[in-house]
């Protein structure tokens, strides 16, 4: 009986001892799997951080590469206002030239006309003032100068008494004739030379002289002549023709001249 109850308490220690001994492997396993699960859950939670670092990432390169395009697009409009503007100005820098060649064709064209213009009337004047030079040659001495022509009127065929300014009937015709050419005449200025001989003080010769070429000026006004185109100037014995003291070279000194300037046409 005794070893019995002995046995039967072996085997309760024994059951209680396997009953233990499965509790603790069964608890063991559970704490195994607990591990493997919170691995997984580490796992799936590194996973799930990176998954979502990378589509931050992904959503910052998409809007980097947005803002990208909006820039590259922003650059093609500018780049595209630019070719239009370049465009357009080339257009009017094209329009500016042929505008500037044609105000030079112009330009040119009206120079060429002026010239040609100009050339005309030169060979008219000309004309004129050779005819009015041969028409004064059969009345007086008369020759021509770059700018117009002089009329000598010595005194061996215009005289004045002496200490006079009058002037006499010969003067007084032979000056109607020469005012009689230059009223159909025009385009000209006239100016009136006196000149004396070397007797008497410079003063006085200066101021007969003056008397005389005036004398001359105040008889072409009553023939018509404009008193405005008409100077007067005494030079007396300052711009002799001879230098001579003899009566001959004295009386080639004693001279009066008219001056005809060409004024229609000024000579370039």
């Amino acid at each position: 009986m005794g070893r019995i109850t002995w046995v039967l308490g072996v085997l309760v220690v024994a059951g209680v001892a396997l009953s233990d001994y499965a509790g603790y492997r069964s608890l063991k396993g559970m704490r195994g799997e607990i591990r493997e699960l919170q691995q997984e859950v580490n796992a799936a939670t590194r996973t799930a951080k990176e998954e979502s670092a990378a589509a931050a990432a992904a959503s910052r390169s998409a809007e980097e590469a947005a803002a990208r395009a909006t820039l590259a697009a922003d650059g093609r409009k500018q780049a595209e206002s630019g070719r239009e503007q370049a465009e357009s100005g080339r257009e009017q820098a094209e329009s500016s030239r042929q505008q500037a060649e044609a105000a030079a064709q112009r330009a040119h064209e009206d120079s060429h006309a002026a010239q040609e213009k100009m050339s005309q009337m030169q060979r008219e004047r000309e004309t004129e003032l050779n005819r009015m030079q041969e028409a004064l040659n059969r009345v007086v001495e008369t020759h021509r100068v770059p700018n117009g022509m002089v009329i000598s009127l010595p005194n061996s065929i215009f005289r004045f008494d002496f200490d006079k300014a009058d002037l006499n009937q010969h003067n007084r015709e032979l000056l109607s004739r020469i005012a009689g050419i230059l009223l159909i005449s025009n385009g000209y200025g006239l100016s009136v030379f006196g000149y004396t001989d070397d007797v008497g003080t410079a003063e006085y010769n200066q101021q007969l002289s003056l008397r005389r070429a005036t004398a001359l000026k105040e008889y072409l006004v009553q023939a018509g002549i404009d008193p405005a185109i008409i100077n007067v100037k005494g030079y007396g014995k300052t711009s002799p023709l001879v230098e001579s003291a003899t009566n001959e070279g004295r009386a080639k000194n004693r001279r009066v001249e008219i001056a005809l300037i060409d004024s229609s046409v000024r000579f370039q």
